[in-house]
């Protein structure tokens, strides 16, 4: 049973951002989608207002009526609630894919472009498929977030576009080397860094499942990457297809000269093959969001599109869920809720709100996710976090089967943090993390919140 024969369709862990695209796609496609999770949320209401059945709560009676296929989200462990629905599952024997493999199949028979990397990918992706959308090419889209409102458009709904076009645009996950299951004919890469090393060995091993990744391209195929990160360099340099190269600090086939800071706005000039094709304004901050910029404008001149189109998308796009998302305001107090996790996000996403409010006190509130990840760059997110002008960092959010008994806590970090003159507060819960931010925020002018976890709900909570 594969995605194009089936007709009923379960999603078991739909409100993860992965899977809930997927079931945006079949749902486009006629199928009759449903799925399962353990909590509500924004993804989850948002699927249900589209008209997908959503149960929330995992039980075995979910797949009664029994569907033709499930796809399942790969966090579902033994130790997650969804473990119950996968057991069940095969007893039933019914047929089943991960959300990596329904990916590559959906793929296949496109022309696939793949965006992956440690950093970057969601903005990369959704810039990218934006900019097929404006060209006319009617692609399809998988996005890792969800779009502003303000670039929704009748196809392109929250992280998902079914489009006719030969294009097929998706965010290529590294972790469990699930970019693997995918077969595309271009992929973009952002950054290779150490990241989910409750799977990888180390950085080495990393690089390896990236080569892996790159050499499973046709000849013909197409590698554009980040000529300022030395591990994708290193990586990349042995690939055996066409290869063209994005880049600021570094020569490049694309590069962004002269970038400047405006009325909250990045302005800068391109170059491309040594010569100026335009200059470019962005909404977004931070010189990552360049970068990711580049990587899109780089794949959509490869693939023949008018530099005008790509201006203009560019110009108007105002960015993603949870990617330094202005959520509203306390106490005249601008509120960002940002996705920042990695040492290298949060380092350029605290770099780009000094950017972008020059001369203001910005009140950082940090949750780490993951232990294993907190323990393994324990190091890297002290220096990260030494740039800001205060932090508070609540205890550490837990995923559920990618722990792996690590004792460490967030008081190592403010502990690590005060030893070095940085002001840091332990918040524990976020019940009490909200009590200290009101507190503090009388002193500063932004506050700034960062993690994958459940600290976005307390952003949201608090300007309300």
């Amino acid at each position: 049973m594969n995605i194009q024969q089936a007709k009923n369709i379960y999603c078991l862990g739909i409100g993860g951002i992965g899977v809930s695209g997927i079931a945006r796609l079949l749902f486009a496609m006629g199928k009759n989608v449903s799925g399962s999770d353990l909590h509500a949320s924004q993804i989850t209401q948002k699927l249900s207002d589209q008209g997908i059945l959503v149960k929330i709560g995992h039980t075995v009676e979910n797949l009664n009526p029994k569907p033709d296929l499930v796809i399942f989200s790969q966090d579902v462990s033994p130790d997650s609630a969804g473990f119950i629905e996968l057991q069940e599952i095969e007893k039933l024997k019914i047929p089943k894919l991960t959300q990596a493999q329904a990916l590559g199949e959906l793929m296949q028979g496109h022309f696939g472009i793949a965006v992956t990397g440690t950093n970057g990918k969601s903005t990369t992706t959704a810039i990218l498929g934006l900019i097929l959308e404006h060209a006319g090419l009617d692609p399809s889209v998988l996005v890792g977030s969800m779009l502003s409102s303000k670039n929704e458009s009748e196809k392109f709904r929250s992280n998902a576009r079914l489009g006719s076009g030969k294009f097929f645009v998706a965010e290529s996950d590294e972790y469990h080397r699930k970019m693997l299951e995918n077969h595309p004919q271009m992929i973009v890469i952002t950054n290779i860094a150490e990241d989910h090393l409750d799977y990888y060995k180390d950085l080495a091993d990393i690089k390896q499942a990236f080569l892996e990744y790159i050499l499973s391209m046709p000849p013909d195929g197409i590698l554009i990457y980040n000529a300022d990160d030395h591990n994708t360099v290193e990586v990349c340099r042995q690939a055996k297809c066409h290869k063209l190269t994005f880049g600021i600090h570094h020569y490049a086939d694309l590069q962004a000269i002269n970038i400047k800071e405006e009325n909250s706005k990045q302005i800068f000039d391109l170059h491309y093959d040594d010569q100026k094709i335009g200059s470019l304004k962005l909404n977004i901050p931070g010189a990552f969001n360049v970068s990711n910029a580049l990587a899109a404008s780089l794949a959509a001149l490869k693939l023949k599109i008018d530099f005008s189109v790509i201006k203009e998308s560019l110009e108007n796009y105002y960015g993603l869920w949870r990617r330094f998302e202005v959520v509203g305001q306390i106490s005249g107090k601008m509120v960002i809720s940002d996705y920042a996790h990695h040492p290298a996000a949060i380092t350029g996403t605290i770099e780009a709100a000094k950017q972008f409010f020059p001369g203001k006190k910005i009140l950082v509130v940090f949750q780490p996710h993951h232990r294993n990840r907190t323990q393994a760059l324990f190091k890297d997110f002290v220096l990260a976090l030494l740039n800001a002008d205060e932090v508070i960092i609540p205890e550490i959010f837990d995923v559920a089967g990618r722990e792996h008994g690590e004792k460490i806590s967030s008081e190592d970090l403010v502990r690590e943090l005060n030893r070095k003159k940085e002001l840091a507060t332990f918040g524990g819960d976020l019940e009490n993390t909200e009590k200290i931010i009101n507190t503090k925020l009388p002193d500063y002018d932004v506050l700034l919140m960062m993690g994958a976890g459940d600290i976005d709900v307390l952003a949201r909570k608090i300007i309300k």
